[in-house]
């Protein structure tokens, strides 16, 4: 399953960051659980700035899930160094989730071109 959130400059910089750490996991949580998450194959995170989606992260198999929370009861997991960049393709914009992320043809692309309007720079150039 692919899904795609939105995420601001800063808060895909600091998740890209993490790649450097011993803990390289990091977390993203939803008001909704995605319908299309599969418990096996490969579930991907596609994230847009600015407009554009960038790159994605592999998701982990394993979630949390916490009932006390109604504003975003589920998270996701995922390792930061599985990002891999995506030629810059412009997002609609959408809240919450979408499942409508670029096609494979769109994921097939050099990563430099991945870097628009200088957002993720650290990222997105890696």
């Amino acid at each position: 399953m692919d899904i795609g959130v939105s995420m601001g400059r800063a808060t895909l910089d600091d998740k890209l960051s993490l790649r450097g750490h011993d803990n390289s996991v990091a977390t993203w949580t939803l008001r909704r659980w995605p319908s299309g998450y599969q418990e096996r194959g490969q579930n991907r995170l596609f994230v847009a700035s600015a407009g554009a989606w960038r790159g994605y992260f592999v998701l982990a198999t394993d979630a949390l899930v916490n009932f006390d929370d109604p504003a975003a009861p589920y998270t996701l997991l995922f390792d930061t160094r599985t990002w891999t960049p995506v030629r810059p393709t412009k997002a609609k914009p959408f809240r919450g989730f979408t499942y409508q992320v670029p096609s494979v043809g769109e994921r097939d692309g050099d990563p430099t071109d991945a870097i628009e309007d200088g957002v993720a720079r650290e990222g997105l150039d890696a």
